[in-house]
């Protein structure tokens, strides 16, 4: 259970569990509260049937019900719900309908420290809590009152080799309106406040003064589009910044980026990051939630504090000043990428709470 099927890491991390669940055992539904989003026809495509209920804003009082019945008409065992707001409705709906059991994964540091799942774990309408980085599950002890044997952690996988791709990159800068010669910085993330692109746009400029080749490219969409192009016509590098919006080739996109930066003040475990060591491309993130799990300082990439123009100003300018460093972070971060982050552990991990969520309801 979702909020909708727009493009970002929650949505992503269940269209990957989704598709990588044994289908010998398992047969995944996706429900949307809301709308469906960008990625609900790829959904459909790969074969995993959608439920699109369509809720408007506000409370919805007869939604649990209709929930529930979906749930008895489908014949479903477990419910898992993502974020708050699937958890408040499907939680409910999950007893009203007899299911096995809900499995409820927070996916970002606020989610975490929300202290209303944790009500629901202790009347029993949550059977496994779930946060996706050890920082999230500290944060869900220390602030939302969770018992440490309550919450557990399971980080995010992707499909690794998804975005080990062999491209024609002067082509494809080309047609994204990037020199073929360029210095190309990247971020692929929501245009929303908490992605900090505000304080990337001050970095960029500092560190590209002295690189005229240097170029940053956005790939995301959101609500500051309009706030952000004006910022970077103020710092007088709108024409070295390349707004793309969303997009749907970011395998591909990656791998005209040089760098990739995360500029974020606060994030979960950053699917994001993932992509970019996949890709083989070395990191500048800010040190902030599981960013510290994924990116190993000073071997895949460069961490720096939050907001801090200055430092990561310093780390991009690095960057380009050592391409040979630059290249060993993007080989050893492909390499941990590989190891550590796969699809098949994350799978692996819920199925195991789910078939022990099943067998204790027989």
């Amino acid at each position: 259970m979702v909020e909708n099927l727009e493009i970002g890491g929650l949505e992503k991390v269940v269209l990957n569990l989704a598709l990588g669940l044994d289908r010998r055992r398992f047969r995944p539904l996706i429900v949307c509260l809301g709308y469906g989003g960008e990625l609900l026809p790829e959904v459909e495509r790969a074969g995993v049937p959608v439920e699109v209920l369509g809720k408007k804003p506000g409370l919805s009082l007869w939604l649990p019900i209709r929930l529930a019945w979906l749930f008895k008409r489908s014949d479903l065992e477990i419910a898992h719900c993502h974020n708050l707001g699937p958890l408040m409705y499907g939680a409910l709906a999950a007893r009203l309908g007899g299911l096995a059991g809900v499995v409820y994964t927070a996916h970002g540091v606020k989610t975490s420290s929300e202290r209303k799942p944790a009500r629901y774990q202790r009347l029993g309408l949550v059977d496994h809590f779930v946060t996706v980085s050890e920082d999230a599950r500290r944060v869900a002890i220390e602030r939302a009152g969770l018992r440490p044997e309550a919450v557990e952690t399971i980080v995010n996988g992707i499909d690794v080799d998804a975005y080990d791709l062999t491209v024609n990159v002067g082509e494809l800068r080309r047609s994204i309106g990037v020199p073929e010669d360029a210095i190309v910085f990247g971020i692929v993330a929501r245009l929303s406040a908490a992605k900090d692109h505000r304080n990337l746009f001050r970095a960029f400029r500092i560190a590209a003064d002295r690189h005229p080749r240097a170029r940053l490219v956005l790939v995301g969409d959101g609500e500051l589009r309009g706030n952000l192009e004006a910022d970077a016509a103020e710092l007088g590098i709108e024409n070295r910044v390349i707004l793309l919006g969303s997009r749907h080739d970011v395998p591909q996109l990656l791998h005209t980026f040089d760098v990739f930066v995360l500029s974020s003040y606060t994030e979960g475990l950053a699917v994001t990051l993932l992509e970019a060591m996949s890709a083989g491309l070395p990191v500048v993130a800010t040190d902030v939630g599981g960013n510290r799990e994924v990116v190993r300082d000073g071997e895949t990439g460069v961490l720096v504090p939050a907001r801090d123009t200055e430092k990561l100003a310093e780390a991009m300018a690095g960057m380009i000043a050592d391409p040979g460093r630059a290249h060993r972070m993007g080989t050893c971060g492909r390499e941990r990428a590989r190891s550590d982050f796969g699809i098949d552990a994350m799978v692996a991990r819920y199925q195991e709470r789910y078939e022990h969520l099943i067998d204790r309801s027989h």
